[in-house]
């Protein structure tokens, strides 16, 4: 019998789960990623299961040290999600996801993909898949500005398509050199409300004597 860790926060998946494979393997569920990181520290598994996304954040938050610490071969993980996406699955499978499955689950071809990953680890082939890189883009004091935050790089100018084209351009460039994009998720824009600055009123310009 294997031991399974299933990362869903949803009531009725971890339910289905039981189901399917709770009389032949060892299923532990874990309700969100915090807690599934909990449990990767002090138990050993076979097989990690998870959703992607999360109340308080996605998958990535536990894949990502995983995979620092085991390879595909020694703890393979499976992603589902219901909006899974070429760009989604590319990231997924950067960060060492072994197979993405696309909710709603097929009953009897995710437990044959199960068992398949458990008896022969696998990772799935996904050269064809798009790479979605973030940028943030912004206007201040007359010109149109763009970071990408991944290898901190910015560009500006007074055309907003002409900004994003050169961005555009210099991440195919850096791709093609085998630079790793892709990794920023959760995006967000945050204001902070700060109180106004005081300022000292500026004593005017003494008049010079000649």
């Amino acid at each position: 019998m294997k031991r399974i860790l299933y990362v869903e926060d949803s009531i009725t998946a971890q339910l289905i789960f039981r189901r399917l494979l709770g009389a032949v393997h060892e299923v532990t569920i874990a309700e969100s990623t915090r807690v599934a990181t909990t449990l990767l520290q002090t138990g050993t598994y076979d097989l990690v299961v998870t959703d992607y996304l999360f109340p308080q954040g996605d998958a990535l938050e536990v894949i990502g040290p995983l995979r620092q610490e085991k390879s595909p071969l020694e703890l393979p993980i499976i992603a589902v999600s219901g909006s899974l996406d070429t760009a989604l699955i590319a990231r997924l499978h950067r960060v060492g996801v072994n197979a993405c499955v696309p909710k709603p689950l097929k009953a009897d071809e995710f437990r044959a993909l199960i068992e398949q990953m458990l008896e022969h680890p696998f990772v799935e082939n996904n050269a064809d898949a798009a790479a979605t890189v973030c940028c943030f883009q912004w206007f201040e004091r007359g010109l149109y500005h763009e970071y990408n935050p991944e290898l901190n790089h910015h560009l500006s100018g007074r055309d907003r398509n002409e900004v994003t084209a050169r961005m555009h351009a210099w991440l195919q460039e850096r791709l093609a050199g085998g630079d790793s994009l892709g990794y920023t998720s959760q995006e967000r824009i945050r204001s902070h409300l700060l109180p106004a600055a005081t300022r000292a009123a500026a004593a005017p310009p003494s008049a010079g004597v000649s």
